[in-house]
C-alpha cells in the first residue's frame, strides 16, 4: 500500500509550462497545493494521478491494492469544480482515509467560507457576495442593491496574487472597474475592512492548519492595503532578519495561541485537514480579520532566508499527518531536503 496524491486540471482543461534551471520543460498545474512535489517523497511511499474536469473523457482508476491514504491536492473550488467532482467519485470508490475530501473543498469558495465563518467569536469576516455584472455600472447598482457601502472590493473569481482586484473608494472611482474583464464571468463583491495597525501599516499573516494544529507560515506588512509577496522589499528597508524572527516568534508564541479557540472552530466548520488562513492577527490576540481560508495557498516556496522561517515546523507536521492517516512511516529521513 502507498499514499495516493491526487491533482487536478482546471475547468478550462489547460496547464502551464515552464523551464527548470537546466532548461527542461516542466508542466505547471494550477489550483493544487502540490505537497508531494515539494516534499520529494521516497520512491514507494507515494504515487500520484491527475484528474481532468467533467468535459474530458477519462477512465476511472483501478487499483491492485487499495491506497493507504488519499491526499486530495485539488484546492481551488472556483476553477477546478469538475476535477473536484470527479475526485469525489474516486474517494467514494476507494475505501481509504482522505485528507481534504473534495466534497468539502468544493465548499471553500470565498462566498461560502464567508457564510460559514462569519459568526465565530473573535473572527471578522468581510461580507462576500458572488455576482455576475455585465458592466461597471451594473456592478455598482448590484452593490447598492445589496447594501454594500464604500469602500468595497470587486475581484474576479479564481484569480489570485492581486490580479483583477479593484478597490472602489467612492462612486467617482467607478471608471477603475474598466480594468476588469466584464465578459460574463463571475465576480466577488467584498466588504472592505480597514485593518491598519497603530503604526499605520497593514499587517497580514498566513497560518497553515495541519491536522488541527495552526502554525504561522509568514507575517508581512506594507503601506498598501493589498499586502502580497512584494511586501518583502518594503519590509527589508525597515526590518532586519533578526527583527523579523523576533516578531514571528512573538506572534507564534503569544498571539496565535490566544486565537486557538476561533481557529479550532474554523477547522471544525471547514472540515479540512490541511489548509491556510490569510488574515490579520490583532496584537491583543482577541480578534483576527480573515481575508481567505482554503487549501489553495503557497506554503513551501521561500525566496529568502526570512521567508523560510518557520517552514521546518510545518514540514515536520505534514510528515506526522501523513504517517498518522496512512499508517506508513513518513519522516524527514525519507525525503530530500527542500530547496
Amino acid at each position: 500500500m502507498a499514499i495516493l496524491f491526487v491533482s487536478g486540471v482546471n475547468d478550462l482543461s489547460k496547464i502551464g509550462v515552464t523551464l527548470d534551471e537546466k532548461g527542461n520543460l516542466l508542466y505547471v498545474v494550477d489550483g493544487n497545493c502540490s505537497v508531494d512535489d515539494r516534499l520529494q517523497l521516497e520512491k514507494g511511499i507515494a504515487y500520484k494521478t491527475i484528474i481532468f474536469g467533467l468535459g474530458v473523457p477519462q477512465r476511472m482508476l483501478s487499483f491492485k491494492s487499495v491506497p493507504s491514504l488519499i491526499f486530495n491536492q485539488i484546492a481551488d473550488a472556483d476553477t477546478h469544480q469538475g476535477a473536484l467532482e470527479r475526485c469525489v467519485e474516486l474517494c467514494n470508490q476507494v475505501e481509504a482515509p482522505v485528507i481534504n475530501h473534495p466534497k468539502y473543498v468544493l465548499e471553500t469558495t470565498r462566498d461560502q467560507v464567508a457564510r460559514k465563518l462569519g459568526d465565530i467569536p473573535g473572527v471578522v469576516m468581510p461580507r462576500t457576495l458572488r455576482f455576475q455584472p455585465r458592466s461597471p455600472d451594473e456592478a455598482l447598482a448590484l452593490a447598492s442593491e445589496n447594501g454594500f457601502e464604500f469602500p468595497c472590493i470587486i475581484r474576479t473569481t479564481g484569480d489570485h496574487n492581486g490580479r483583477n482586484v479593484v478597490k472602489l473608494d467612492n462612486p467617482e472611482s467607478l471608471p477603475e472597474l474598466h480594468a476588469l474583464p466584464f465578459d460574463g464571468r463571475d465576480f466577488y463583491l467584498l466588504e472592505y475592512i480597514d485593518y491598519r495597525d497603530s503604526d499605520g501599516l497593514y499587517h497580514k499573516q498566513r497560518i497553515i492548519v495541519i491536522d488541527g494544529e495552526p502554525l504561522l507560515r509568514h507575517t508581512l506588512f506594507m503601506d498598501d492595503w493589498m499586502v502580497h509577496a512584494g511586501a518583502r522589499e518594503f519590509m527589508n528597508t525597515r526590518e532586519r532578519g533578526d527583527q523579523y524572527a523576533a516578531r514571528f516568534e512573538g506572534l507564534s508564541e503569544d498571539v496565535l495561541p490566544r486565537m486557538r479557540p476561533a481557529i479550532d472552530e474554523i477547522t471544525k466548520r471547514l472540515k479540512l485537514e490541511y489548509f491556510g488562513i490569510d488574515c490579520c492577527l490583532r496584537p491583543d490576540g482577541q480578534q483576527m480579520v480573515i481575508f481567505e481560508a482554503n487549501a489553495n495557498m503557497n506554503v513551501f516556496y521561500a525566496s529568502t532566508p526570512a521567508s523560510s522561517h518557520g517552514l521546518a515546523a510545518i514540514e515536520k507536521k505534514i510528515y506526522e499527518m501523513l504517517t498518522k492517516y496512512s499508517g506508513e512511516q513518513v519522516s524527514k529521513a525519507n525525503v530530500a531536503p527542500l530547496v
